[in-house]
């Protein structure tokens, strides 16, 4: 009888350590994980980083190697047990599964992806959810945590790698988790980490320009969105601008929705409320005669479109807004609120932008700023490699045309800066941080909150 490549390598391990049960804990997919007694498996990479995985992980006391690089123990110069699996970078996620006990079996999965919205989508998810099974629990991956909602864990990536997401699954398993939403990363799709998974309800927000730096162009970029779409079996929520995207999945039914947060008054959280409600119906015991109740209960989600206001009438909205399209919907959103709420205010815009990404989108958002707003700070957001004031002087090239900006590299003494302003009469527009808790520079990471930073000087 011919092995599967899961079979394969239960049977390689089982031979290492001379017992046939064999579960995830044998296993290690990092050198800088606990490697002793463990194996180390290894997806594609080019021959001298694998050969120094391999060394680090030998020291730590690895006691084979699983790995689809062409690896031999004269490469390795030591004696140790290997096995070559063909293509393991695109079956890893069947072998997690495998070794897991398919700990996602019983759950809904629900996967979120588009260019803005992600996040908040998935926290407005499991609120609404939470509403309607109050006896569940939610499970949520996303950029600000994974757990069962509310109580998440941070994380480093939007997607985790493979291995760091079936551990979570794993956890929620333990915690009966019955509702699982994840918010999947275009480069989380393309890097496959989500491979071999299927989705009950997918849900795709909008598509514009974004991580050409990585996709390296708009076509690439749609694509490993539409993956998602593949991976779902019952429903796919479009939002209705997508109308004309070619779709492969003729299975699963498509309803589409228009992905226009909106809000009652000012005192209440902005929500997909056309979304939320077609997304409901496709749960039986979800109740007509109850939506505005499901509705009513959710909760402003920190960072996203966020209003604080101090003592001395200052008004800041904060929002996490890094793309050139989220911009620019928060800046006419901004100055929707000095129409019908603050008529006797100006708007003044504190922004940077990130490095190593995108930057045509600097030149953008510049433009979005200088139309918006009466005065603009431009400071850091995360510089990462790049020189920051480099990135601040791209975007003072587009500003020079207006006199009325100032260039504060330092965060807080850019937001400390903005008090004059905004005890003057300015709404004071805070973008691209949202509640991060970090600025990264090249060699370091600087704790910063926008939103904890601006209450310690206005309340």
């Amino acid at each position: 009888m011919k092995l599967s490549d899961n079979e394969k390598i239960v049977n390689f391990a089982g031979n290492i350590y001379n017992q046939g049960t064999i579960n995830h804990r044998k296993f290690v997919f990092s050198s800088r994980d606990i490697c002793k007694g463990r194996i180390l498996v290894l997806k594609r990479g080019n021959k001298k980083n694998i050969q120094n995985y391999i060394k680090e992980a030998r020291s730590k006391g690895i006691m084979g190697i699983v790995t689809e690089n062409n690896i031999s123990k004269d490469d390795i110069n030591y004696d140790l047990p290997i096995l070559k699996i063909s293509n393991l970078s695109v079956k890893l996620n069947s072998f997690l599964d495998y070794i897991y006990s398919y700990p996602t079996k019983d759950m809904i999965k629900i996967g979120v992806t588009g260019t803005n919205g992600k996040t908040s989508t998935c926290h407005f998810l499991a609120q609404f959810l939470s509403n309607i099974f109050p006896r569940r629990n939610i499970g949520v991956i996303t950029s600000d945590g994974n757990g069962v909602y509310p109580n998440l864990s941070s994380t480093s990536r939007t997607t985790p790698e493979n291995h760091l997401l079936y551990r979570e699954y794993e956890k929620m398993r333990r915690k009966n988790v019955r509702i699982l939403i994840i918010e999947c990363s275009s480069q989380g799709l393309h890097q496959g980490r989500l491979n071999s998974h299927s989705f009950d309800i997918s849900i795709l927000t909008n598509i514009t320009r974004d991580h050409i730096e990585y996709h390296k162009n708009h076509a690439n970029y749609v694509d490993s969105k539409l993956r998602l779409l593949k991976m779902t079996t019952k429903y796919i929520f479009i939002d209705e601008s997508l109308k004309n995207l070619n779709i492969e999945n003729k299975s699963a039914k498509k309803i589409f929705f228009k992905y226009s947060p909106t809000r009652k008054s000012i005192n209440e959280p902005l929500i997909p409320r056309d979304l939320l409600i077609k997304f409901g119906k496709t749960f039986d015991q979800y109740k007509i005669s109850k939506q505005d109740h499901y509705l009513s209960q959710l909760k402003h989600i920190p960072g996203r479109y966020q209003l604080v206001k101090g003592n001395k009438d200052e008004i800041f909205l904060i929002d996490y807004a890094h793309t050139s399209s989220s911009f620019l919907d928060i800046c006419k959103y901004a100055k929707s609120l000095l129409t019908s709420y603050f008529s006797n205010m100006k708007l003044l815009i504190i922004f940077g932008c990130g490095g190593d990404r995108d930057k045509e989108k600097r030149i953008t958002m510049a433009s979005h700023a200088k139309k918006y707003a009466d005065f603009i700070i431009v400071t850091d957001d995360n510089p990462r490699s790049e020189d920051p004031k480099k990135i601040t002087s791209q975007i003072k090239d587009v500003l020079n045309m207006k006199n009325n900006f100032e260039i504060i590299n330092n965060r807080k003494a850019a937001i400390r800066r903005s008090l004059d302003f905004a005890r003057d009469k300015y709404l004071i527009l805070l973008l691209g941080k949202g509640n991060e808790s970090k600025i990264i520079y090249k060699d370091r990471e600087i704790y910063h909150n926008d939103i904890k930073f601006v209450e310690s000087l206005i309340k």
